[in-house]
């Protein structure tokens, strides 16, 4: 059974059109699978058609009444609508349409094989040519570092950051699918491609009250995320970090030093940089078994949202 939401319904909100229990679970574990298997998925995930409608639609408003952060979730609000309106209207046509719709707009918003493969090659070149690295694949694999004034040990730091960004890429995509539908996990999507993406154009300031967003959106996957890695790793250590925690006033910033601290005491950082990949890989797979293991659990048993 499909259900239109955009209201309370059993102490929940939900926006578009949301799918039966174990649908959702389904959808999950396609989109999933097939980003496991296909790995030329990136080429189809162009964001040219937003970016073009995001610089038409800044033309159309940026008459000096408008500031560019008020723009920016205007268009998202607009991408939110029409993706609901995409959804509402193959529902309407047929339940399947509907179904292959919402896996397409996770798919679009999902980018676990593409993170898995930067790791990967980052993995290869620091095991085998490391003097070859350059800046763009570091920052390709972490954007959140572009700003860092870092000028040595960059690789140590993205090594940290590998939690974070595995955040951005899977775990928020799915806790948002899961809790609002297809349409709010892309709308994430675009308002996070908006600040790491230079296609957009945006400058710093916008990009820092886009990340005050941001933050809400993350704050329960992260903290999810963390309690999960004491699962599948050393628990008590793990929830002694997490009990220690030395986080920044900055909100955003603190989400980012919440996960990566906590995904500090999982790996051995004495062992070369391309083994604590290895070992954070296998930690973040493991992580994401559990989620699904969970999400899998809740939809049998009918406690889902």
């Amino acid at each position: 059974m499909l259900l239109l939401e955009g209201n309370l319904t059993q102490g929940h909100i939900s926006f578009g059109i949301k799918l039966n229990k174990m649908s959702t679970v389904s959808i999950i574990l396609i989109a999933l699978i097939i980003e496991y298997f296909f790995d030329d998925l990136k080429k189809y995930r162009k964001n040219d058609i937003l970016v073009n409608g995001y610089n038409y639609f800044q033309k159309k408003l940026d008459t000096g009444k408008y500031s560019k952060i008020n723009i920016c979730i205007a268009f998202a609000i607009i991408v939110l609508i029409i993706s609901m309106s995409i959804a509402s209207i193959a529902d309407y046509i047929s339940k399947i349409i509907f179904f292959i719709v919402s896996l397409i707009f996770l798919l679009f918003s999902l980018r676990t094989n593409q993170f898995n493969r930067d790791m990967e090659e980052l993995k290869i070149k620091l095991e085998f040519d490391k003097d070859s690295i350059e800046k763009n694949i570091l920052f390709s694999l972490c954007p959140n570092l572009r700003q860092t004034r870092a000028k040595t040990n960059l690789n140590e730091l993205v090594i940290k950051n590998l939690f974070f960004n595995s955040i951005r890429n899977t775990f928020t995509i799915i806790f948002v699918f899961i809790l609002l539908g297809a349409p709010a996990a892309l709308t994430y999507k675009v308002l996070d491609i908006m600040i790491y993406s230079d296609n957009f154009k945006l400058n710093i300031q916008t990009k820092n009250e886009l990340k005050k967003y941001i933050y809400f959106i993350d704050y329960i996957p992260i903290r999810l995320t963390s309690y999960c890695l004491s699962m599948v790793s050393n628990y008590d250590r793990v929830m002694e970090r997490i009990n220690n925690l030395e986080l920044s006033n900055n909100a955003y910033l603190s989400n980012i030093e919440y996960i990566n601290q906590t995904g500090e005491s999982v790996y051995d950082n004495s062992k070369s940089e391309s083994d604590q990949i290895i070992q954070i890989q296998n930690i973040l797979s493991r992580t994401l078994i559990a989620w699904l293991s969970l999400i899998f659990l809740l939809g049998i048993t009918g406690i889902f949202i």
